[in-house]
């Protein structure tokens, strides 16, 4: 099966996703910039999706027992800058790009 892999980089929302999906498991890694505690936090999670019935559309649901979500990285940052936001999510990829492969690689031996 392969792998399905998207990028949505929103600088309105001050969010950066890389998705990789394999049949119905969904690895997720995001970088978002939160205003209030004026930090970038990075992470990956996992979760389980279902098709919508819209072609490409998919709703996750997670297994708060079971799936990962967890931090990856954080730096303090006194004000948003784009450019910024694509370093700390390019970085955090590169810290995690290991266990995204064997996040899959799991998935695809146990489907």
């Amino acid at each position: 099966m392969e792998i399905i892999h998207d990028h949505i980089s929103n600088d309105a929302h001050r969010k950066i996703t890389d998705t990789y999906t394999r049949g119905d498991y969904r690895v997720k890694v995001y970088t978002y910039h939160d205003k209030n505690k004026k930090a970038y936090w990075s992470i990956i999670s996992e979760c389980t999706v279902e098709p919508s019935g819209t072609t490409g559309i998919y709703f996750e649901k997670s297994r708060p027992q079971i799936d990962l979500n967890k931090l990856i990285n954080s730096a303090i940052a006194s004000r948003y800058n784009y450019q910024h936001l694509i370093s700390y999510h390019s970085k955090a990829l590169h810290m995690v790009r290991e266990l995204i492969d064997q996040l899959l690689e799991k998935e695809k031996v146990s489907a």
